[in-house]
């Protein structure tokens, strides 16, 4: 539990609520969504946020309190003003949108790999050959070479 303001802020998440908060009030699952921290982190994050006084949930009381909106009091929109002018609302909407974009090349990637024209491309450009098992053995049942095949000759006679 974070006692003070800084550290709140060395806390994983505490940055990013404040950025995510900027501007409009936002409903826990939003922030969930948005930050990539467990629902559990969030939940502490932003009862400590609540105990420094930078956030504050509008409560509406027709709503249960999984719809409340959170929003940045007077506080932390002097905190977020200083966040500002150190770079860090920017560079934090860039990772997160970053991070976004990851995870959509991610799930395309995922589904390229699906594809039996990629699975089929694979495996030609693999490094290791294809017909062989891990200790260098031919695993196609037929002779290479006849020069390389040890005979028995107790099994090998004239008639």
């Amino acid at each position: 539990m974070a006692d003070t303001l800084r550290e709140f802020f060395e806390l994983r998440g505490a940055m990013g609520l404040l950025v995510v908060l900027k501007g409009e009030a936002k409903q826990f699952k939003h922030l969930n969504e948005r930050l990539h921290i467990s629902s559990s982190t969030l939940t502490k994050r932003i009862g400590e946020a609540k105990d420094l006084g930078l956030i504050t949930p509008e409560i509406d009381d027709r709503e249960t309190s999984v719809n409340n909106l959170y929003r940045i009091t007077e506080r932390g929109q002097y905190v977020v003003a200083k966040m500002e002018r150190l770079d860090i609302v920017h560079a934090y909407r860039t990772m997160l949108d970053m991070h976004e974009q990851v995870e959509d090349g991610k799930q395309e990637l995922v589904g390229w790999f699906e594809s039996e024209e990629t699975q089929e491309a694979l495996a030609r450009r693999s490094d290791s050959a294809p017909y062989v098992d891990p200790f260098g053995e031919d695993v196609t049942d037929h002779p290479q070479d006849s020069t390389d095949m040890e005979y028995n000759d107790e099994f090998f006679t004239k008639e």
